[in-house]
């Protein structure tokens, strides 16, 4: 090959090179908008339960995802909006009586719903931490007896 032909050669490459690379990353942008989408949407039905956690408590419970640790493929399995309504199910079960709402009211202020290789669950300076495990069971009956051992 000639020098002109090995230069043309290395352009022709370089060219399919960034189209493959331009594809991936098309590729990739549509997957992390579709995670998006499905991570708003997880988000809006949470704040239907938070709502509804809030009035059955008479408390003004601030929610929200910690999306930092979701297992990858899990979204389009699972629903982490019901895992952390398994937990808020939990706390509404402890609002049943007044002694149960003034202890919500006064020792929970935020919650947090993460992603964890087990499932856990602390309160700590009015943050209920919960992580959950997508293999777990009776997740409100979980919360529920932690709730009822440490409020």
């Amino acid at each position: 090959m000639t020098n002109g032909e090995d230069a043309k050669m290395d352009t022709t490459r370089s060219v399919a090179l960034m189209a493959m690379l331009a594809l991936a990353a098309a590729g990739a942008n549509a997957q992390s908008q579709k995670i998006r989408q499905v991570q708003a949407r997880q988000e809006a039905e949470l704040a239907k339960d938070v709502e509804r956690t809030n009035k059955t408590c008479a408390s003004g419970l601030e929610v929200k995802f910690d999306w930092r640790a979701v297992p990858a493929d899990a979204l389009e399995k699972f629903s982490a909006e019901g895992y952390c309504d398994a937990l808020l199910e939990g706390v509404r079960r402890i609002c049943v009586d007044q002694p149960g709402r003034n202890a919500v009211k006064e020792q929970i202020k935020r919650i947090v719903c993460g992603f964890g290789s087990e499932r856990a669950i602390s309160l700590k300076d009015g943050a209920l931490d919960y992580k959950i495990n997508f293999n777990s069971v009776n997740d409100s009956d979980f919360v529920y007896a932690y709730l009822t051992n440490n409020l």
